[in-house]
């Protein structure tokens, strides 16, 4: 067996169900990446690792049964596998994907039909989305530390948690939000590369002089 397919046996302990999923979710991903540019061709043959792993590493530092709301999930990361893992694990809450681009949005309504998925699909600009309850924000190779808070902030009340992948610029990005913030940040090495982190994020307050 394939030793990143391994890892989520190892780690989560998924079904062969499960497993499955992935695979079509892989093969799905690679026949649109044709037209819609959802991920980058280098990383077409390392789909587990680059992707599908690295997405992973957020279920395991958020509140399991909260509702999820993934910002700018283009092709599905990290929201469509925090629902996967979430549906393994029989356990509640809603993930919600949000995507400005119609083409990406068709995309993932199709995806989480093929995957047979109870998931929720909004094609608007996160500036317009009103959060409706409790929920973790996640997002991956979305827009900056500052930009997200930004953008999320005239929901903060609505918001438990935040969690963000990201890279090399992780410290300068925490610095940049911190002059127009005040937050708690977690910094969580990623086990996929040595230069990124998960940042986990919570009581996020603006400053005011």
């Amino acid at each position: 067996m394939n030793d990143n397919i391994e890892f989520f046996i190892k780690e989560f302990n998924v079904s062969r169900e499960t497993i499955k999923k992935l695979n079509i979710y892989k093969d799905f991903l690679l026949l649109y990446n044709k037209n819609l540019n959802l991920i980058s061709k280098t990383t077409e043959n390392q789909i587990y690792l680059r992707h599908f792993i690295d997405s992973s590493q957020i279920y395991n530092v958020i509140k399991k049964n909260s509702d999820v709301i993934d910002l700018g999930s283009g092709a599905g990361f990290p929201g469509i596998i925090i629902k996967l893992l979430k549906d393994d694990k029989k356990i509640g809450g809603k993930v919600i994907l949000i995507e400005k681009s119609k083409k990406k949005s068709n995309f993932l309504l199709d995806l989480a039909n093929r995957l047979n998925l109870d998931i929720y699909v909004y094609n608007i600009n996160i500036e317009n989305y009103n959060f409706d309850n409790q929920c973790t924000v996640i997002s991956r190779a979305f827009k900056s530390t500052l930009k997200t808070l930004d953008i999320i902030y005239r929901n903060i009340n609505k918001i438990k948690e935040i969690a963000l992948l990201k890279g090399r610029t992780y410290q300068q990005e925490i610095d940049e939000a911190k002059k127009k913030y005040t937050f708690n940040v977690e910094k969580i090495k990623s086990i996929t590369s040595n230069e990124s982190y998960i940042l986990k994020i919570n009581n996020v307050k603006i400053i005011t002089t």
